[in-house]
């Protein structure tokens, strides 16, 4: 009979187990597709960042034209290198 097979070494335990497996690494994996999905789109770009701090109403124009051309001088440093 089947059920007195050998073969089967871990019988009804293993096939539990391999479903619980299986079941977690599908919620795993919509758990990251979820994350991943989810995740903020914004740039990293700091000349962005503080156009949309300007945008947001965060800081004012000096503030903004400040941070710009300290932004614009570190790069230019940065390429002088």
């Amino acid at each position: 009979m089947m059920w007195d097979d050998d073969r089967y070494y871990l019988g009804w335990p293993g096939m539990v187990l391999v479903m619980v497996l299986f079941w977690a690494l599908v919620g795993v994996g919509v758990y990251v597709g979820a994350r991943w999905l989810g995740r903020d789109q914004t740039s990293s770009d700091p000349l962005d960042i503080v156009d949309e701090r300007l945008a947001r109403g965060e800081i004012d124009v000096e503030e903004y034209a400040r941070l710009w051309q300290a932004i614009e001088d570190r790069r230019s440093e940065v390429r002088s290198r």
